[in-house]
């Protein structure tokens, strides 16, 4: 019974829970020792050395810790946590007997070192070891709901081990109470072996890298500056430390004015019943739902406002009040909101790094703030009073807080860095973002001289980033020569900027070459950087045998006509005059583009109907970078391409609308949303948010658009505008979408799970979620998520239970997280890959009370597939009437529905061969809307025993799934025919079909009578052409195998024992 109602609670599964057991009772077994240890060592310390010397107490821990953790450092991360935790356990227990030893000696110095061990025990055990334990058996997810009961169990372990201490205490003194932790601890590495015996842990293997005390140190620099959550989390644990120990002073120090010993004694009992108490219900009541509604990164902030609302408190009023609810704070709530959050925050620190970081950041660091703390409380206790210490932990509270405000942004990034570990952003690689060292000279020049185009091109590209072509030149000159288009675009790019004056004047003398190319591009590059020809030059140019040399040669004379001499104009013209072919006309549109010259206007004007659909994209490409706000005339001409049959004019002219922006082109431009090219529906969104409000409230309208490829343009233009008020219209439009998914979840647990007549249903479900997670990754891609949305996507089909739980995590850390919120439930799900409800059995009873109810429900929602799979479990009833217990029902049923299949029903066939296909590894990233698009391309055929489907050899034109029967795959080694494996009903054969030109590497032969469903590799084409979603999610499947491979080899390269020498 307790086990379901967790179930229910956590979503955990069966198997999983018993891991989450283990784990709570170990935390309750490790505060029960802590406890009882930690209370033995305080007692003897006040009682033979004193309260007021707890500040130089600290300062010895804080000393001690120090080297204890740099050592733990150097091991954490190359053993097993439960082994390293069993050790400890075993090094504790001599450790205590030698205390219980010590005492016998009756010094001050015994007592600081039982204090001293005492307390580092404490934080070790609980801050390090159980804490590291708890991300070696729970995903991120998992440790995020499990959290608040981690917490409830260290609650509960610390009021049984008070309990265990008070009752121990009537009949033992408290240096033999030292001797009954042992037992506590044998007990721990009982529940360790156990552990360890049944449960896996989620990292099995890691590389057998030795990382010593100063390498890690060494090391803790760069792993702050790729992941800056570890400074952000090692600060806190400094400046908590010293927070905490200015708060317990101040509270200790008004109960003295309040209480007598005798009473102190009785209400610190009763306080720290309450804390326990409070600690729970905060817990329960309070941060497990917050964590869930705010997320990890919104909690961080909480714990420095309650803390800076006691502190402001106790400068108000120092009185009882405010001390109780300053003791409230710093004992409760800080191990009931900022603990679990402070943990949770490792989550974001890669695994191979975490146990190093986190002895760093909780343990040698928290060290450091140790010993602070113990200084700065002798200080305060000497020379400042009670208010001035507030301020004092007012001031630092609130430096905590500002440390803690960053900490969400950075704990997002940091999952999306650990997703992203092994993929590539070509992003991060623009040349016009990258800053080059100037040593890349070199590098570059090599990149320059290399045979191949492409390296060609993306060394002009980094050259133009580093700047000072002239530095090229002699590199570039024999690419001044090219035939490729590409290239010359990227040579007169690289000098269109900062040439150097010398530079120019080796173009100017290219002018002179009797080649094809060199004037050309020679003029081109000082047409762009406005060299000043004479009418002479420009008269010779004119006459020039090359018809490009003579264009280019009108567009200088009219632009030193127009802007810098008026009295050229005899040497200028008409446009009309020009002559221009193609490569003459690119070279002018380039030239006019590249110097941003308005007075050239007419001229591309000009050209735009001159030449094919490629000048046309580039002269509305150069319009684009001078178009202005209002330009009635350049619309009218944008307007002229919007119905061009190339889509890419059409988007171009799209673009052209969306910088000109005039009010009565909002008309045509709405238009574009309604394209049947995805690119022009992307530019014609992006132009119509540039008309601001009336732009959006066109977008709006068109939300409830039938089409949803017009509903995916008018979110694109929704999603670039960033407000409130446009963020709301998305979650509006998303609502009936959340709606039915919480109620398709319900159904969902109610449908038998082993019943096959059901199974459609189930199908249609789970891709109706599938749909709306990609309606929602879509969402908060156009509101400028694309990046993580992206990354997440990769992820999300992927079979690391880590990395889908990360990626889970990382949606909802997102600053739009409302979006993520509602699919959070199928979110996890999809991340733990099990589901935690009872699922029924589909008998008689349970059709008449539920499952006919379920079915009508079903047939009222407005999704198509989901209605399918309805009247697919429908079809299915008749045959459960047949075993009706009434004689005159059976034979009304079979007189109603004569020889009734439901096997054979057109609804039953049609979601068959989806179902199929939906098994094919191939599209099983595929949405059923995609695979019905597949199933009308695909073609039905039957072939007998014995017939070749195809000979090895024989050039590949189809890719085949076996719907019926039995294929054997055979191929030709050493001159016989062997046969490689056998196929039956769902797998697949023949798919290098779809991806290239090659013959069969082997043959395939029908065992069986078969049924084959072929896909030609033409159909497919043309599908995928039309739909190209289809083959990015193939892509993404084939992506992620490889991945998989690659890990997989790995993994056993890291198991494999190295070769002997």
């Amino acid at each position: 019974m307790v086990n379901q109602v967790l179930e229910q609670r956590l979503g955990f599964a069966a198997w999983k829970l018993g891991r989450l057991t283990q784990l709570l009772l170990l935390a309750v077994s490790v505060l029960v020792y802590s406890v009882m240890s930690i209370t033995a060592a305080n007692s003897l310390f006040v009682s033979h050395v004193g309260a007021a010397n707890l500040p130089i107490a600290f300062i010895w821990i804080g000393l001690f810790s120090m080297p204890a953790y740099a050592v733990f450092s150097n091991v954490v991360d190359r053993y097993s946590r439960p082994q390293l935790f069993r050790a400890a356990l075993f090094i504790q227990i001599v450790i205590i007997l030698g205390l219980r030893l010590l005492l016998a000696v009756d010094t001050p110095y015994a007592y600081y070192v039982v204090l001293i061990v005492c307390f580092f025990q404490w934080d070790f055990h609980n801050n390090i070891l159980y804490a590291s334990l708890l991300t070696d058996y729970l995903t991120t997810l998992e440790y995020k709901r499990a959290a608040p009961y981690v917490g409830i169990a260290q609650a509960v372990g610390v009021l049984l081990g008070g309990s265990i201490t008070a009752v121990c205490s009537q009949f033992l003194s408290t240096p033999n109470l030292l001797v009954c932790v042992p037992l506590v601890f044998g007990l721990v590495i009982a529940q360790l072996v156990y552990l360890e015996a049944t449960q896996q842990r989620l990292d099995t293997v890691k590389p057998p890298e030795h990382v010593g005390i100063f390498e890690a140190l060494q090391s803790f620099p760069e792993l702050v500056k790729r992941y800056p959550l570890v400074l952000l989390l090692a600060a806190s644990s400094f400046l908590l430390v010293i927070i905490y120990l200015s708060s317990e002073f101040l509270w200790f120090s008004i109960y003295a004015r309040y209480f007598t010993d005798e009473t102190l004694t009785g209400f610190l009992g009763f306080m720290r019943m309450s804390v326990s108490i409070l600690q729970v219900l905060v817990l329960y009541c309070f941060t497990r739902p917050l964590l869930h509604w705010l997320g990890v990164a919104r909690m961080n902030i909480v714990y420095p406002l309650t803390t800076l609302a006691s502190f402001i408190g106790v400068v108000l009023h120092v009185n009882l009040g405010t001390a109780i609810a300053l003791q409230l704070n710093g004992d409760s709530l800080y191990k009931s909101i900022n603990l679990p959050t402070h943990q949770l925050n490792y989550n974001a620190i890669p695994r191979e790094f975490l146990g190093r970081v986190r002895t760093l950041s909780d343990g040698l660091i928290y060290a450091v703030g140790l010993t602070l703390a113990g200084l700065v409380l002798l200080v305060e206790r000497s020379f400042l009073n009670l208010t001035q210490i507030a301020y004092f932990a007012i001031a630092l509270t609130v430096l905590f807080l500002l440390i803690r405000l960053p900490m969400g942004k950075f704990y997002t990034t940091g999952l999306e860095a650990m997703i992203r570990a092994d993929t590539i952003d070509l992003d991060d690689f623009d040349p016009d973002q990258v800053q080059l060292p100037l040593q890349s000279t070199t590098l570059i020049c090599d990149f320059l001289r290399d045979g191949d185009r492409y390296t060609q091109i993306r060394g002009l590209e980094l050259a133009t980033s580093l700047g000072h072509p002239g530095q090229f030149l002699t590199a570039v000159q024999p690419l001044l020569a090219t035939p490729y288009p590409d290239v010359r675009r990227a040579v007169v790019r690289l000098f269109s900027t900062q040439a150097e004056p010398e530079t120019l004047q080796f173009f100017h003398g290219l002018l002179q070459v009797n080649t094809a190319t060199l004037p050309a591009i020679a003029l081109e590059i000082l047409l762009i950087n406005r060299y000043p020809f004479t009418p002479s030059e420009l008269q010779i140019l004119r006459g020039h045998s090359q018809a490009e040399i003579r264009a280019l040669a009108h567009v200088a004379a009219i632009q030193m006509a127009l802007v810098e001499s008026p009295q050229l104009g005899v040497v200028c013209p008409p446009i009309g005059q020009i002559q221009t072919d193609e490569t003459a006309a690119a070279a002018i549109v380039n030239v006019i583009a590249t110097s941003r010259d308005r007075a050239l206007l007419p001229l591309l004007i000009w050209l735009l109907p001159q030449g094919s659909a490629t000048l046309k994209q580039e002269v509305l490409t150069a319009l684009t970078t001078l178009a202005q706000p209002g330009d009635r005339a350049l619309a009218e001409v944008a307007i002229g391409e919007l119905h061009h049959p190339e889509p890419m004019v059409r988007a171009k002219a799209f673009e052209v609308l969306g910088h000109v922006h005039w009010d009565e082109t909002l008309d045509p431009v709405a238009t574009g949303l309604h394209d049947a090219d995805p690119r022009v529906r992307q530019t014609a969104a992006t132009a119509l948010i540039a008309f601001g409000q009336a732009g959006l409230l066109v977008a709006q309208a068109h939300l409830n658009s039938p089409q949803p490829e017009t509903v995916e343009a008018a979110i694109a233009a929704i999603g670039q505008v960033r407000t409130n008020y446009a963020s709301n219209l998305l979650f509006n439009h998303l609502l009936p979408d959340f709606q039915t998914v919480n109620q398709t979840r319900k159904w969902q647990q109610q449908i038998p799970q082993q019943d096959p007549r059901w199974q459609p249903l189930q199908w249609a479900i789970a891709d109706y979620h599938q749909r709306v997670i990609q309606k929602v990754l879509y969402v908060l891609s156009c509101m400028g998520h694309s990046r993580t949305v992206n990354t997440v996507n990769r992820i999300l089909y992927t079979t690391d239970q880590q990395d889908l739980a990360n990626a889970v995590e990382v949606l909802a850390s997102l600053s739009d997280r409302r979006f993520v919120l509602p699919l959070m439930p199928v979110l996890e799900q999809l991340a733990t890959r099990s589901d935690a409800a009872t699922r029924p059995e589909a008998d008689a009873h349970w059709l008449r009370t539920k499952g006919y109810k379920l079915l009508l429900e079903t047939l009222t929602i407005q999704d198509r597939w989901i209605q399918i799979g309805a009247l697919a479990a429908l079809a299915s009833i008749p045959t459960a009437l047949l075993h009706d217990p009434d004689p005159v029902v059976q034979r009304f049923v079979q007189q109603i529905f004569p020889a009734n299949d439901p096997s054979i029903s057109p609804t039953t066939a049609c979601m068959n061969r989806l179902l199929l296909l939906k098994q094919v590894a191939l599209f099983k990233n595929l949405s059923l809307d995609q695979l019905l698009l597949i199933d009308q391309a695909i073609e039905q055929e039957t072939v007998l025993a014995g017939t070749t489907i195809f000979a090895e050899g024989s050039w590949c034109t189809h890719f085949y799934i076996i719907a019926d029967g039995c294929v054997r795959i055979m191929k030709t080694i050493d001159g016989q025919q062997r046969e490689l494996k056998q196929l039956t009903v769902g797998h697949h054969f023949g798919e290098i079909a779809l991806f290239d030109d090659a013959p069969h590497w082997d043959g395939a032969i029908a065992l069986q009578d078969t049924t084959l469903l072929k896909l030609d590799k033409n159909r497919f084409l043309n599908l995928i052409t039309q739909r190209p979603h289809i083959m990015l999610e193939i892509c993404r499947f084939l992506s992620q195998r490889v991945r998989e491979t690659d890990h997989y080899h790995s993994t056993v390269q890291l198991t494999s024992p190295l070769p002997e020498e």
